[in-house]
């Protein structure tokens, strides 16, 4: 007991703590049960995150057919619950891969990438924005619809809130953005069996560093350090870049990872998707799903009726 009471002291020390005054609950966006830990030091350049404190981080993997069910499969991609059927994440990680749904699943509440029992959703459906460039990695953004939908009673999974939408210069200047995720230490490296955490700041998308970096002003921002040391890496990409809002004490996510030029190096700091730009899109894409699914089943419905007065006569 001594010794769990003083590896706590110890963190707490070495940590700062958002003590938010949200509630959580199962319709609470951006509201983690356990509080993150949050370090104004020093993923690269970063530190493992507290258990269970982003419990809408998905990890996004293909499966072998040819291996057992068991089998964790290789994640690729970072991606974020935004409700109880939805992941966000970065087009660019299904950019040529989709060869059949039933190859993909995703896996929620995780902290250690090799858990051995990790809930585990089939996909359903991929989005892919219409005017995503694989080349510029613009609209940079994609849905994807899990299974079935996923149940936030469980404490260690919940979603994030999406950002205030078609603010073009949000995040602002200076705020400090957090992204997380299994990716790798430094630049080919080996990628992390804990999830890892990161303060980035925002950069003004008008600092040289970062318009050389970026080809939309609108749909792209940077973040990170000038000086180099503190970045997202391969692995990380379609996690999120996340803010806390002071004014509902909740969490949004501010950026989706997309590039950068090798990984924590000085003068190139990460871009990122602006996910305020695309809320509506968001929104449509989710709303087009739900009204094509009432369709789909008023149709098996009405054939149902069909059939029965069929056979009445």
């Amino acid at each position: 007991m001594e010794n769990i009471i003083f590896s706590f002291l110890i963190s707490f020390l070495q940590h700062d703590f958002l003590f938010s005054s949200c509630i959580p609950s199962s319709r609470q966006c951006g509201c983690p049960y356990q509080q993150p830990f949050i370090s104004k030091t020093r993923i690269v350049g970063g530190y493992t995150a507290r258990e269970h404190s982003w419990p809408w981080i998905v990890s996004i993997r293909y499966a072998d057919m040819n291996k057992p069910i068991t089998d964790p499969g290789d994640a690729f991609c970072c991606g974020t619950l935004i409700n109880e059927e939805y992941v966000l994440t970065a087009a660019h990680c299904f950019d040529g891969r989709i060869r059949s749904l039933s190859n993909y699943f995703v896996v929620i509440g995780a902290h250690h990438i090799n858990d051995t029992n990790p809930i585990r959703y089939n996909i359903q459906s991929i989005v892919l924005h219409e005017k995503y460039d694989n080349n510029l990695f613009l609209n940079d953004i994609a849905l994807v619809k899990i299974s079935h939908k996923i149940d936030f009673n469980d404490l260690n999974i919940g979603f994030i809130c999406l950002p205030p939408k078609n603010i073009k210069t949000y995040p602002y200047e200076k705020m400090d953005g957090y992204a997380i995720g299994w990716g790798s230490f430094e630049e080919s490296g080996p990628s992390s069996y804990t999830l890892q955490q990161v303060r980035l700041p925002i950069i003004s998308n008008r600092n040289e560093f970062c318009s050389n970096q970026i080809h939309d002003d609108h749909g792209q921002l940077c973040a990170g350090l000038i000086q180099g040391g503190q970045d997202t890496c391969q692995g990380d990409s379609g996690g999120p870049l996340m803010i806390f809002d002071m004014d509902t004490s909740t969490w949004n996510i501010a950026g989706i990872t997309s590039y950068g030029y090798g990984c924590a190096k000085p003068k190139f700091p990460g871009v990122y998707t602006r996910v305020s730009v695309f809320v509506d899109w968001i929104n449509k894409k989710m709303n087009s799903s739900c009204q094509l699914l009432t369709t789909q089943i008023s149709i098996q419905v009405l054939l149902a009726l069909f059939s029965m007065i069929l056979y009445l006569k």
